[in-house]
């Protein structure tokens, strides 16, 4: 590395321009590459480096020539690093509060959605003991709820597969109306 003599350094406190960046092509590698090995993100990296010299130039006053730049540079650095890891931490524990939170409020919604079924089955059921017949009934219970087929429903009730069907098309037909009627809840 190549060493900065202390007028380069007096005059970058002074504000020289050129001064700056030569002390920039001198750091800026070794800088780069702490960062870089710290975060293995070259977008971080980039931004971190740029806040480093940045800083470097907003406090330049506070330099002393005799005792150079390299460590006030790898101070700067080094406190930037911090800050970053830091900031990084607190967005995986925010990130992870707020999967939490998601996965609380999909559970509620949940619980909610099974309530609200629950409710309009215990509706449903209860309007189809007002308007079916008892046998028709016990038809649409057994293949809606129980998911019965027609022969298995026919066995059951002694009927025919027609009849079956018959129950099922009136039933759906009165519950239509019912549903079009907006009575069914």
């Amino acid at each position: 590395m190549e060493k900065l003599g202390q007028e380069i350094v007096e005059r970058f406190i002074n504000g020289d321009e050129s001064s700056f960046s030569r002390i920039f092509d001198v750091f800026s590698t070794r800088i780069w590459t702490y960062f870089y090995k710290n975060t293995r993100s070259r977008e971080v990296t980039e931004e971190l480096v740029n806040d480093a010299f940045m800083r470097l130039w907003e406090y330049r006053a506070n330099i002393d020539p005799r005792q150079g730049i390299r460590n006030y540079l790898y101070s700067i650095a080094k406190n930037l690093l911090y800050s970053w890891l830091r900031q990084a931490s607190r967005d995986v524990k925010k990130k992870a509060e707020l999967e939490q939170a998601c996965r609380s409020e999909l559970e509620t919604a949940d619980r909610s959605a099974a309530l609200n079924a629950s409710i309009d089955l215990k509706n449903l059921l209860q309007k189809t003991e007002e308007l079916l017949p008892e046998k028709r009934r016990k038809v649409f219970a057994m293949s809606k709820l129980l998911g019965l087929s027609y022969a298995e429903i026919a066995v059951r009730l002694s009927i025919s597969k027609e009849t079956v069907k018959d129950h099922l098309s009136k039933a759906s037909q009165s519950l239509s109306s019912l549903n079009e009627s907006g009575d069914y809840i």
